[in-house]
C-alpha cells in the first residue's frame, strides 16, 4: 500500500498557499503577486513589487503567504519523498516511478526552500537584493519541473497500481 497521507496533506497545504497568494492581489491597486516576486531578477524589480504591496496594504499578507509556503514545502516534499519510497518498495513500473519521485522530492524541497527563504529575507528587509533576486528567479524552472515530476509521478503510480490491480 503506498504511503500517501503526507502527500495528500501537502496538496491541502498547497491549496491554502495558493489561496493566500491570490489574496495579495485582491485589492484593485495591487497587480503584482507572489509569482511576480519569484520571477523578479533584480533588486529594482523586487523593490517595485514590494512598494506596491506596502502601498496596497498587503505586505503583512505577503509575509504570511510566504511563511505558509515554507510550511507547504516541508509537508509536500516529505509526503512526496514518502510516497516515492513506498512505490520503490513495489514492483514493475511503479518501482521505477518511485525511484524518480523520491529524488525529485528532494530537488523540489531544496530549490523551493532556497527560493522562498531568499524571498522572505528580501521582504522582511523591505529591500531587494540583486544576487538574491537572481537566485530566486533561477530556482523557478527547476522547482517547477521537480514539482510536476512529483505530482505527476505519484498520480501515474496510483493509476498504474489501480488499473493493474483491476485487470488482475
Amino acid at each position: 500500500m503506498p504511503n500517501l497521507r503526507w502527500w495528500l496533506r501537502g496538496l491541502v497545504a498547497f491549496a491554502i498557499v495558493v489561496a493566500l497568494g491570490l489574496g495579495i492581489t485582491a485589492p484593485d491597486s495591487v497587480t503584482f503577486g507572489i509569482t511576480d516576486h519569484q520571477a523578479a531578477e533584480s533588486a529594482a524589480r523586487v523593490n517595485e513589487i514590494q512598494a506596491q504591496w506596502r502601498q496596497g496594504g498587503v505586505r503583512n499578507f505577503a509575509i504570511a503567504a510566504m511563511i505558509g509556503d515554507l510550511i507547504f514545502i516541508g509537508i509536500y516534499s516529505w509526503g512526496s519523498w514518502l510516497a516515492g519510497r513506498s512505490f520503490m518498495a513495489m514492483s514493475g513500473p511503479v518501482r521505477m516511478i518511485g525511484s524518480i519521485v523520491a529524488p525529485a522530492a528532494l530537488v523540489f524541497a531544496i530549490t523551493d526552500y532556497i527560493e522562498t527563504i531568499l524571498q522572505v529575507i528580501q521582504l522582511l528587509q523591505d529591500a531587494g537584493s540583486d544576487w538574491m533576486a537572481a537566485i530566486v528567479a533561477s530556482m523557478g524552472p527547476i522547482k517547477a519541473i521537480s514539482w510536476v515530476t512529483t505530482f505527476g509521478g505519484v498520480l501515474l503510480a496510483i493509476a498504474i497500481r489501480r488499473f493493474r490491480t483491476t485487470a488482475a
